[in-house]
């Protein structure tokens, strides 16, 4: 067996080699309008798998969602994203409600 050092290292590797390649052959090479549009769609895709179970299932079980205020400042968090498109904004935002709701319903 490889152990946890050795699937590590492997994982890592590979990590390397597809964004070394990326970034390297990224400039160099003119990509299909089919594949650029597509790309369009990776970033939310990624950020919505690994936000929605932190935001819907915090500590890995279902909670009410008027007491999860990972949910709850989530909400006008978005807002401010969809409306402002400020990332600055968004996480201060963010981190604003979260700490309020922590404090109010703790």
């Amino acid at each position: 067996m490889l152990g946890v050092l050795g699937v590590t290292v492997i994982v890592g590797v590979g990590t390397y080699l597809i964004r070394a390649g990326s970034l390297s052959l990224g400039g160099r090479m003119t990509w299909p309008a089919w594949l650029r549009e597509w790309f369009v769609f990776v970033t939310p895709a990624v950020l919505g798998a690994l936000l929605g179970p932190e935001i819907f299932l915090p500590n890995q079980h279902g909670i009410f969602l008027w007491n999860n205020k990972t949910f709850l400042a989530s909400i006008p968090t978005g807002i401010v994203a969809w409306c402002s498109r400020n990332l600055l904004l968004t996480v201060m935002v963010g981190v604003l409600c979260f700490a309020a709701l922590s404090y109010l319903l703790s």
